[in-house]
């Protein structure tokens, strides 16, 4: 069985890197808070910090739940411990997967990949900077039916096709992009 984790700063940046900035957040809010009484145009920051503490902090409770910091992969399982605030261990068969999203399954470079486990009903994520994330990817790849397999592939194609149809050709091959002299 193979063991991935994640490094010490990386651990302490998915596990609490939010709490610094909702304390940076807070005490802008509590000065725009502060300031609504020489002025109503300090409610447009208020409302802004307040969104914006939300949004930050009900993603990170969702990376809580769905970021193992232990993942161990064999031949035919994902086994994920080492939860946020649980002790709780997962483990998915291979056989179970019935989706893999986000980042490099959906031709991403970066972001929270999820593995789906349509029998139990069950998600986990992780992200590239896992320790050889790169070789769990390989291992998850190569072992998921070929349906899910190939839908990934197909979604790394389109997002290729897209990324190529965005780019500017810079020289035609025929050469008529130069300016003549007259």
């Amino acid at each position: 069985m193979e063991s991935f984790t994640y490094s010490i700063s990386n651990k302490i940046l998915y596990r609490f890197g939010n709490i610094p900035v909702t304390m940076l957040l807070l005490i802008y809010l509590f000065t725009s808070v502060s300031s609504l009484s020489r002025s109503l145009i300090y409610l447009i920051p208020l409302i802004v910090s307040a969104l914006l503490i939300y949004f930050l902090n009900r993603h990170y409770l969702n990376l809580y739940k769905l970021v193992p910091y232990k993942i161990e992969a064999d031949k035919e399982k994902i086994k994920c411990s080492d939860f946020l605030f649980s002790k709780k261990e997962i483990t998915i068969y291979y056989a179970d997967v019935k989706s893999l999203k986000g980042g490099i399954f959906e031709g991403k470079v970066t972001g929270l990949m999820n593995i789906y486990d349509g029998k139990n009903n069950i998600s986990i994520g992780f992200f590239n900077s896992l320790k050889n994330a790169k070789g769990l990817q390989t291992i998850i790849l190569s072992k998921v039916k070929r349906s899910v397999y190939d839908e990934v592939v197909n979604k790394v194609k389109q997002k290729k096709a897209q990324l190529k149809k965005n780019i500017p050709s810079g020289t035609k091959k025929n050469g008529n992009n130069k300016k003549s002299k007259k």
